[in-house]
Formats: C-alpha cells, structure tokens, sequence
C-alpha cells in the first residue's frame, strides 16, 4: 500500500502540472508576473542610464576641475622659472658683476629642477671703448673668446667699436653645461626690440616664438630679458646688461600635463600679436590659430601671463576617453540585478505551482487513514512551502522596491544638477565681469593720454546702478579671500558722463579700499544731494595722517604705512581718479583718520532717464565714394574694414603685404584717393609701403595710418610723414569723419 502510495505521489505532479496550466487564476497570475517582470527591467534599464549620465557629468566636473589646477601649476611654474632672472640679478648688485662660476653655481643649485628652462646667461652692456679691455679680461678663462655678430650669409663677424653692443659673457644649461659665449645679442633686430621694451619698462620682457637649441635638438621656445640697472656717478639709473633665459614652451606645459595625452587636446597661443601664431599643440589638428578656433567641441579658455604678455591656453576635453571602467559598472549592476530578478520570479512561479500541487495532493488522498497522513504531510509540507513563498515575496518586495527608490533618488539629483534658473544666472555674471574687463582694458589703453588731455570724452546718460553691479562682482571674491565685509547700497538715478572714465575712477577707489584694509568693511553707496549724487567708498582700514593727505593725490606718492602693508601700486591710482574727475569736471574729495579708515567720493550730475543710450555729438555716416588702397596683413580685419568701406560706397583694393603691392603697381593700377593702413604689419610696416606707393605715383597720396602702439615715438614718425593717426580700436564713426575730411 505504500508503494502504490508511493508511486502514486511521484506521479502527481507531472498530471497535475497539466491542469494547472489550464487554469485560469494560475494563468492571470503567470501574466501578471510577466508584466511585473518586464516593467521591473525596463525601470532599471532606465535608472542604470541615468545613473550612468550621471557619472559621466561628474567625471567631467572633476576633469574641469584638475584642468583648471594643472592651469595654475603652469601658471605657476613659469612664474618660478622666470623669477631665477631677477635672482641671477641680485648676485650682480651684490657683486658688481656676474661671473661664469657664478653663473654655474646658482644654475646647478636653484634651477636644475625649473620646468622649461634651457639656459640662462648674463648679457653685459659694452660700450665701444671698453669692448677691448671686455675681450682680453674674457680671454684669461677662454682663450677664444670674442665679441662677434653673424652676418645674412651666416658668417661670424667682429662688432663695431662705434657703438655699444650685448655680448653674452656667460649662458650655461642646467643639463648641458656651458654654451659658447660671445655672441652680441642686440645685432638681432627682434631681440633688439625687446631688449628696448624691457629697458623703457624697467622689467622682464620675452620674445615671440623662436627656435631654440639645446646641444643638436632643436624646439619652439622664447627668451626672455630682465634688464639690470646701477646708479652712476650722478646718482642716475644706467643700464648694466641684461639677464636672459632660454625656455622650452613644450617642456613647461607637459611637464604639468603629463599622462593627459589622450584625454585632453591643448592648443596654447599668443594673444598679444595680431598674426596670432601657435606656440604649443598636442594634436596636429590645432596648428593654427584659425584651426582652434573652428573646434565645435567643448573647450576651457585659460590665460597664461608671462612676463610682459599674455598667452591664451585653449583645453578640449575628449569626451570619448573621459569614460573609465568605472562607468561601465552601473551595467554590469543592471545585467547582474536583471538576472536575479529573473530567477527570482521563475522561482515564485514554480513555487506557486508546487504550493497548487500539494494541495490537489491532499484532496485526493482523503479518506483513508494513510491518506490522512499523506495528506498531513503534505499539508505540512504545504504550510512550509507557503511560510517559504512569503519570506521570498517579503524578499522580492524588498528587492523590487530598492531599484525603484534609487531611481527616485537619481531623478532628484538630476534635477537639482541641473538648475537651468541657477546656471543662467552663473552665465550673466560672468559675462557681466568680462564685458567690464573688455571695457575696463580699453579704458586703460587711453587713461595714459589723460595728462595731455588727449582723450576724447562720450558722455551718455546710464542708470548707475548698472555701473555699480559690475563692480560689485568683480570685488566680492576678492572681499571673500581677504575675509573682509563688501557691500553696496543701491540706486535707482540715472547719471550722465563718460560711463568708462567713472568706472575706472570707481575701481581705483575701491582697489585702494581693499589694498589698505586688512581687516573690517568696506560700503560703496550713494548720497543723493541737489544737483548731483555723490557716490562714496568708505573703509575700516589704516587711515591716512594730516600729512599724507595732502600728498595722497600726489604721481607716485605712497606713505610708509602703506608700503608696509602691500608692496603692490605705484602710488598712482589715486593720481590717475584725480585726473579723470578733472577732465569729467567732476568734484571729488576725501576725508580720513588715521587708524580708523577712509572715504572717499565723487559727484556726478544727474541725468534724463529718457536719454539713456544716447551719445551726445552723434555724426550719421556719409557716403565717402573714393578709391582705397586697404593694406592690412589680418585677414579678419581686412574682410571687417573691406566691408564697412564698400557700404560707404567706396572702391577697394585689399593689399597684405609689400609683394602684393608692388604686383598691383607693375599692373599700372589707378592712382588711389586714400591708403588706408596698418603700421605693424609682417616684417615690414604700413609706412614703408606707403612711400613706395607715393614715390611710384610722385604724388602725396592722403594717408591714414592705424595703430595699437602708444609709443610716441611711432606717432611722431607717422605724422611726420604726412600721414593721419588713428589708434585702435577705431570707431567706424571717427573713420568716416576721417575720411570726409580728406
């Protein structure tokens, strides 16, 4: 009997399997884990993307962020490498002169380790009578030794006694040694320029992009020159010689971008020339200026100032290399998670099926004593299974419902990642700040004509309040670095004068507010008063005695205090708002206390709200109608003013360099009505292919010669010639004026 009970039980289920698959509610529930199934690994597939996105923006950020700290380290690096230039000129105050040991030692002990630095070498200056006594004094360590220059053709030639020249006396590398001395480094005419700038300007000044060499190899770098001065007999600064450094501009950026190769494109630029030339690329898809500048791809712009100029870092993230394997794991999560879902279900269902067996089981087998235990047996294997199915549907609720919590969770992060009120407001701040930095550089390009009243004034009616934001978001960061409490009061009146003159005023205000305050406040507010607004800076900082303040306007003039307190300034900040207020008419004023704090102010006159974005002494554009040679060697400008020109209903013809002009000479082409031209141009400037143009026609053809330099000296060449000047940037206002009048 129990056999046949036996055998009867073993072949249960495969008969009773059958009629529950043709059961109705087994086959509803059977559905509906299904669905439950599907919507389950669609909603993880959906979690694990975003997720998955999610990372990737963080490992961007963090991309952005390394980026910008390896700036700073370049940034850094280059300011270490060209500070061994003004140490290199201490030992010579100290010694009176720069010996080869020397030399040698300081190298071997301070700037082995520089990033980027080849060589370094001390330049004395040599008159023509001492050039003699200089060579044989040289000849006790190197018997060879002379003072030569290298003519076109490459051969070495001995200097003229008639002048002073620059011969390197010593320049030695921290890898190679010593490199032959002797060379008169003023018989370069590019390095002859710099060796001018860095002495009119008593600082370091560099080249643009040369080749360098260093043993056989040869690469891009630049020179830099750091003039050393000492006090003649009669107490005055005279030239000594210069200290000059030889650089690796590829070396200075990988050494800090090292291991980046394949996640990071860079391109690095000068700025300061309008043949804007590459210096450094990692790719040889950014060689030229134009082909970085065409990138659709996301980049970081960095400045990079080097000594007296400004070079511009452009950074491409490769967004395909940025991806790690750890942002691959939320899918090895979702195949993983998605597999134990699956087998969980298939396992709730078989579960089901054998709980439905079981219990048929037990029904059939009542009735007789033995299927009374069969069937408490079973009954009890029934609860048992049933105690199981609700610990593995507890289980799988659990399980369920963390994926969807997680998603939840995801979504809120997403969204809060993404403000687009928060990032927009970012976004105007800083184009705010840039704007009044573009402003404020223009500005100090023509604060230097104030003393000569050459300045030209446009006074317009603005809401000040405008004026005040900007500078309230340039000096709230730096209010927060020094600790110090900044804020302004604000106003809704309108004003009228030179809205760039007045901000300049402002900002050196409130740059000396922040330079002299090491602890406390600083307020920038308006004062309404009867015919005008006095708009004031007030400060907790040192104050300034009865004496100083009656010198404190003064070019120059800084009193003991503050020097003790910031060595930066000139002492001409407040020189440069007293002479703005006066060419605005403008009253200022100031009060102080020693101890206690400052305030100064300036009145500006109230304006008409109905005039705001009027300029006073507006001229409407006049047709010009006459034929222009336009010599400009950037083609960006040359297309700009080729255009404007041509809407003037003017005929042009666009020249960029001395062979294009003299090919449309020998085409006897018609005798031009005006040459515009560019003074700087390629190895060559305007002025000298304007007189080859009026020595071909023998005639003075009207000329109007357009510049960015503010050297005088370049202005009094060109005005000397007949030519009319212009400094950029030039308004197509005053161009036509210009043009009108001829």
């Amino acid at each position: 009997m129990a056999i046949d009970v036996s055998l009867n039980v073993m072949n249960l289920p495969t008969v009773n399997l059958k009629q529950l698959l043709k059961d109705k509610q087994v086959h509803t529930q059977a559905v509906i884990a299904l669905l439950v199934l599907v919507v389950g690994f669609a909603l993880s597939i959906a979690g694990f993307a975003e997720l998955q996105d999610v990372a990737n923006e963080r490992l961007y950020l963090e991309t952005q962020q390394h980026t910008e700290a390896q700036h700073r380290q370049v940034q850094t690096n280059i300011d270490i490498s060209l500070d061994s230039l003004t140490e290199i000129a201490g030992l010579y105050h100290a010694a009176g002169d720069v010996s080869r040991s020397q030399l040698a030692s300081y190298i071997t002990s301070d700037t082995k380790y520089h990033s980027g630095t080849v060589a370094l070498g001390w330049v004395p200056k040599i008159l023509g009578n001492e050039l003699s006594a200089f060579e044989a004094e040289m000849r006790q360590e190197d018997p060879d030794f002379s003072v030569y220059e290298v003519t076109g053709h490459g051969m070495p030639t001995p200097v003229s006694q008639k002048k002073a020249s620059f011969p390197i006396k010593a320049i030695i590398s921290p890898n190679n040694g010593s490199i032959k001395a002797g060379f008169n480094l003023a018989s370069i005419a590019s390095r002859q320029r710099v060796m001018k700038k860095a002495e009119r300007t008593q600082a370091t000044a560099i080249t643009q992009r040369i080749s360098l060499y260093a043993g056989s190899q040869q690469f891009y770098g630049f020179q830099a020159l750091h003039p050393v001065f000492n006090n003649s007999e009669l107490g005055q600064e005279q030239l000594a010689g210069f200290v000059v450094g030889n650089y690796d501009i590829q070396a200075l950026i990988e050494d800090v971008f090292v291991g980046n190769e394949q996640q990071l494109d860079i391109a690095l630029y000068d700025a300061n020339t309008t043949n804007q030339q590459v210096l450094y690329s990692s790719t040889e898809q950014l060689s030229t200026v134009d082909q970085v500048r065409q990138q659709d791809r996301t980049h970081w712009t960095y400045a990079l100032n080097v000594a007296d100029q400004q070079w511009l870092m452009v950074v491409f993230p490769n967004t395909n290399t940025l991806t790690n394997t750890a942002s691959w794991l939320p899918y090895t999560g979702l195949i993983v998670g998605g597999l134990i879902t699956l087998l969980l279900t298939l396992y709730l269902f078989i579960s089901l099926i054998k709980t439905r067996q079981l219990a048929q089981l037990s029904i059939d087998l009542a009735g007789t004593e033995t299927q009374l235990d069969i069937q408490t047996q079973l009954k009890q294997e029934a609860d048992k299974a049933n105690r199981a199915k609700s610990g593995l549907l507890t289980a799988a609720s659990h399980d369920l419902r963390q994926p969807l919590h997680t998603i939840g969770l995801l979504t809120t992060l997403l969204k809060d990642s993404n403000n687009e009120d928060e990032r927009t407001h970012l976004m105007d701040n800083i184009l705010v700040a840039v704007d009044g930095m573009n402003t404020m550089f223009i500005s100090l390009l023509d604060i230097s004509l104030l003393e000569s009243n050459q300045l030209p004034v446009n006074k317009t009616h603005f809401y000040l309040q405008d004026l005040l934001d900007k500078l309230v978001i340039d000096f709230t960061a730096q209010a927060k670095d020094k600790g110090l409490s900044f804020s302004s009061v604000e106003t809704s009146v309108c004003v009228v004068t030179d809205q760039i003159l007045l901000g300049r005023i402002l900002l050196n205000l409130l740059s000396n507010a922040f330079r002299y305050t090491p602890k406390g406040k600083i307020l920038l507010g308006c004062r309404r008063l009867k015919k005008h607004i006095r708009i004031s800076v007030l400060d907790s900082g040192i104050g300034l005695s009865k004496e100083a303040q009656n010198k404190v306007f003064d070019s120059f003039y800084r009193e003991k205090q503050a020097k003790q307190l910031s060595d930066q300034g000139l002492g001409l900040g407040l020189s440069i708002v007293q002479e703005a207020s006066n060419l605005l008419g403008l009253n200022m004023g100031m009060q102080s206390q020693l101890a206690k704090g400052s305030v100064f102010y300036v009145d500006v006159p109230y304006g008409d709200p109905a005039l705001i974005g009027e300029t006073q002494n507006i001229k409407q554009q006049a047709p010009i109608n006459k034929l222009i040679w336009l010599i400009e060697d950037d083609d960006t400008i040359r297309y700009g003013l080729e255009k404007i020109l041509q809407s003037w209903q003017c005929h042009i013809e666009c020249l960029s360099s001395g062979k294009e002009m003299q090919q449309l000479l020998d085409q006897n082409s018609e005798l031009p009505d005006v040459i515009i031209a560019d003074y700087q141009l390629i190895n060559e400037t305007g002025l000298e292919l304007v007189i080859q143009i009026r020595d071909h026609y023998q005639q003075t053809i009207p000329v109007v010669m357009i510049t960015g330099t503010v050297d005088l000296k370049v202005r009094k060449l060109i005005e000397q010639a007949g030519c009319q000047f212009m400094l950029k940037p030039v308004k197509p206002d005053d161009l036509n004026s210009v043009l009108n009048q001829i």
